[in-house]
């Protein structure tokens, strides 16, 4: 549950401008102050919530950077709430939906592009779920508490994956996603291969920095461009991850629920929808395959989600040493475990471990959903598994409340 908004800046939106017949809009930055009850049925598919430290209320605390946009005059709005999960702590909709320009921090209504989305009234919502978000220019995150096994570090050997001028660029270091707790090469692996079928060659000369990264030696020495290094290391410190969903779902019913979310909002939602691109739409295919678009009341939270480039993909996150930043590819991150059944809305049956199941769950929760995707992700990300049968025999129909493109 939301126990406070806080709202550190109010300002009117790109100067005041005014869009369509909607008009002027504000902007809303600030933080959602969140708890969640370890025992609670809502709450227990969350990887270790309990043992993360509690409140005196036996509660687990969280804190999440919110980001809305809602008409200076709610009434000229629509009523509707449109949220954007945000893609590495990034907002993505004016520039892929709008032509806009990208960055979270539009400083003129040109930046917008053509801004549909306000012209049509709807208060746009941003919210932080991965604490490993970059908060860099406005970036969005969350504070969650480290997991300890009764006030003992957890300490896991684990493997990490760096891919040098590729997505990420050139790279002189790697920066690992969890400190090690030893700062000995020895207890831990560096190897490199130069494609996913050749064999792994271990890197002789190396050494950690510091707890959360690595060079290769001499010292400026460069990796082999497009070559995967894995290193295997005693990670350290691991966040709850999955409160990220709760996170996300706590905020949107506050918005929906509650007088105080009305009161911020200046009227009452008769919807809310969710937008994702790419990592953002892996993440809500999760969210609705994990339970997590009815609220600890049992309401539904997205009434439609529209998911973009997610393939059947979802993310490395609700576990003890997640990686979210990780997005499988045929080349790079390809054994992480992004993918697992179901993968489809519809439900099927996995001929090689005999489960049934679909994305969706066929109560009351599930969402309107419309999911696109590309030729890539026919290629990289599974897509056709969406619309078939697990061994791609046979087409399946999908619900009546999903459509695939």
């Amino acid at each position: 549950m939301i126990t406070a908004i806080e709202i550190t800046a109010r300002t009117p939106l790109v100067g005041g401008a005014a869009f369509g017949a909607t008009g002027a809009y504000e902007r809303l930055d600030g933080v959602a102050v969140g708890e969640l009850d370890p025992t609670h049925p809502g709450n227990a598919g969350i990887v270790n919530l309990a043992k993360a430290p509690r409140n005196a209320r036996g509660n687990v605390e969280y804190r999440s950077d919110i980001c809305i946009l809602r008409p200076a005059d709610a009434e000229r709005g629509n009523g509707r709430i449109l949220y954007e999960v945000n893609n590495r702590g990034r907002i993505m909709l004016f520039a892929n939906l709008c032509a806009g320009k990208a960055g979270n921090q539009p400083q003129a209504a040109a930046d917008l592009g053509n801004a549909l989305p306000l012209k049509r009234g709807f208060t746009l919502v941003w919210s932080g779920w991965d604490p490993g978000a970059p908060r860099a220019n406005g970036g969005l995150g969350l504070d969650a508490p480290v997991a300890t096994d009764n006030g003992a570090p957890i300490v896991r050997r684990i493997r990490e994956e760096f891919i040098s001028g590729t997505r990420g660029g050139a790279l002189e270091r790697f920066r690992l996603t969890y400190e090690t707790a030893s700062l000995d090469p020895h207890d831990a692996r560096l190897t490199v291969r130069r494609t996913q079928t050749a064999p792994r060659r271990d890197v002789p000369a190396w050494e950690f920095v510091d707890t959360r990264t690595i060079r290769l030696l001499p010292d400026g020495a460069l990796p082999e461009p497009g070559s995967i290094y894995e290193l295997y290391y005693q990670a350290t410190k691991p966040r709850v991850l999955g409160i990220g969903f709760a996170a996300t779902r706590d905020l949107v019913s506050h918005l929906r629920q509650t007088a105080a979310g009305r009161d911020l909002l200046g009227r009452e939602p008769t919807h809310a929808l969710a937008f994702g691109i790419s990592q953002a739409g892996r993440y809500l295919r999760d969210h609705i395959a994990q339970g997590f678009n009815r609220d600890e009341n049992g309401a539904r939270v997205f009434d439609g989600v529209f998911t973009h480039v997610a393939g059947i993909g979802r993310v490395f996150f609700n576990t003890q040493f997640g990686q979210p930043a990780r997005t499988r590819t045929w080349h790079e991150d390809h054994d992480f475990p992004e993918v697992q059944f179901p993968f489809s809305s519809a439900h099927v049956t996995d001929p090689i471990s005999g489960s049934a199941g679909a994305l969706l769950h066929g109560d009351a929760g599930d969402p309107k959903l419309i999911e696109t995707n590309t030729s890539t992700e026919y290629w990289q990300k599974g897509a056709a598994l969406l619309h078939t049968t697990p061994d791609g025999a046979r087409d399946v129909a999908l619900p009546a409340n999903v459509r695939g493109y």
